[in-house]
């Protein structure tokens, strides 16, 4: 992509979208795209670009990022929003065209049985982890802060007893009350589980000087569920994938590269004998 030009690169606005841009430039240079807003504005937090004071200091970075990409300079598909989505039932004209529809994303369980499954804290860290979880073949889902229901009707379903689960949160530094509750619903249905937590952790904040935030927990009242927090999306979008990748890679029996080979060949094969059945 060319240089970026601003049109008013003295400004606040214009310093937000020169900076928006270069975080682009590098996000796809290290093949961490598709990222998030959430992600883009910590980092501009990180260079001093923008501060956190204030209410919805995201705004800026919203507005601006969506006018770099109706401008064209950023595309659409490379900044997620896992806050909506869309829902088809539509078919083919034929079954046999709907099953040849649905080859290219039939998968192979690597896992023999034993699925990995992420659990995110938020939606926006769900969103770019989706790819990598499509990769390894695993599952994820997003709790969007503390539940009960979705847990229960359908994330159960996709465990057993001692399933593996890597969990993603923030590191709120009144305690873990959401993973601690995410948990404790699970395994009261399930049993014990094969847990861990990838982030954020003492440790990862301690390491990289990640911010603080205020957060209020709506269960209290007169303020007494305000606390600090450090936002997973703190932690840097790279860093995060390296170490959910670096976690699946640890518990994978066979290399990726053999399954996804061994994938491509069995559906080349399933592909030919679907068309062989619709040219009789």
């Amino acid at each position: 992509m060319a240089d970026y030009f601003d049109p008013r690169p003295d400004t606040i606005k214009g310093r937000i979208r020169i900076a928006l841009m270069e975080l682009h430039r590098e996000h796809q240079a290290a093949g961490m795209l598709p990222t998030s807003c959430r992600f883009l504005f910590y980092e501009l937090v990180a260079r001093g670009i923008i501060t956190k004071g204030g209410n919805r200091p995201d705004q800026p970075v919203i507005k601006a990022l969506t006018q770099l990409r109706e401008q064209g300079l950023i595309p659409w598909e490379d900044i997620v929003d896992e806050t909506r989505e869309v829902s088809s039932f539509t078919g083919s004209a034929t079954v046999a065209g709907d099953l040849l529809a649905y080859v290219d994303v039939a998968c192979l369980d690597p896992w023999d049985g034993q699925v990995p499954f992420i659990l995110t804290e938020s939606r926006s860290l769900a969103g770019v982890l989706r790819d990598i979880c499509n990769q390894y073949r695993c599952r994820i889902a997003s709790t969007n802060g503390q539940v009960r229901g979705f847990l229960h009707t359908k994330v159960v379903r996709a465990l057993g007893p001692e399933s593996r689960i890597g969990y993603l949160g923030d590191f709120d530094l009144s305690g873990g009350h959401i993973e601690e509750n995410t948990r404790r619903v699970l395994e009261s249905e399930l049993g014990a589980l094969d847990w861990r937590r990838l982030a954020l952790t003492e440790e990862q904040v301690a390491a990289y000087g990640l911010p603080t935030v205020s957060k209020s927990d709506k269960r209290y009242r007169d303020g007494e569920g305000d606390h600090e927090a450090v936002e997973s999306e703190a932690l840097s979008q790279s860093i995060i994938v390296g170490i959910v990748r670096g976690w699946l890679d640890s518990l994978l029996p066979t290399p990726l590269v053999e399954i996804h080979a061994s994938e491509d060949e069995q559906r080349e094969e399933l592909r030919r004998l679907i068309e062989d059945v619709t040219e009789r």
